[in-house]
């Protein structure tokens, strides 16, 4: 009986610690904090003209019906809909207003080649090409690389000289756009071309055979 008892507490102790759990992973679904770059969807019940589909601007506001610019990053969806459903009261009785998030932001560049850490990193605005080798701890030995390319997300291919990037001085405007990174780009760092040592030694002792054969056969 006392074995019993035991495991039916075992059993409670177990239930509770699941439900504690549960409660946990639904509270932080609830509290995901929105972003710039998060595509929103803000449904309100009947009221077509005020559902909306909008992506979090990089300065986290959006546009919204009546309301206008509205800062929303650092909110969290619920949060949203409260400050949607208040101002709204004006123009609709009890609104119900829900607010999705269709779409977490997650751009990223590719940076791969002669570089101490090759990746994919995340973005939230264009980067110039100094911030992106940053990202990924610099290149190598820069005293052996002096070219850089960027592979465009179209599949535009654009060679650059890298001592250009530390004389942004002689850089003319129409090409500043050709410095920056945008989502689904990769900066590619071509290693440097050592010398293959074990293909001359190769040559080397190919011609002295030639030479013994030749001496040989003379």
């Amino acid at each position: 009986m006392k074995k019993i008892i035991v495991l039916l507490f075992y059993i409670l102790i177990l239930i509770i610690l699941l439900n504690a759990q549960e409660i946990t992973i639904s509270k932080e679904a609830e509290e995901y904090i929105l972003k710039r770059g998060d595509r929103l969807s803000i449904e309100v019940m009947d009221h077509p003209e005020f559902t909306k589909k909008v992506r979090i601007l990089p300065d986290g506001t959006i546009e919204y019906p009546i309301l206008g610019n509205m800062l929303v990053a650092g909110l969290s969806p619920k949060q949203l809909g409260d400050v949607i459903k208040h101002n709204l009261e004006p123009y609709v009785p009890i609104p119900v207003v829900t607010v999705y998030v269709t779409e977490i932001y997650g751009e990223s560049i590719n940076i791969i080649g002669y570089v101490n850490s090759p990746g994919t990193y995340q973005i939230y605005e264009p980067l110039d090409i100094p911030t992106a080798l940053s990202k990924a701890g610099g290149i190598q030995n820069i005293r052996k690389v002096k070219y850089l390319k960027i592979l465009r997300k179209n599949g535009e291919v654009i060679k650059i000289k890298l001592s250009s990037l530390w004389e942004t001085e002689k850089i003319i405007v129409s090409e500043e756009s050709k410095l920056k990174l945008y989502a689904g780009d990769t900066l590619i760092v071509p290693p440097p071309k050592e010398f293959n040592w074990s293909m001359l030694n190769a040559f080397i002792s190919i011609i002295a055979l030639s030479l013994s054969i030749y001496n040989t056969l003379k």
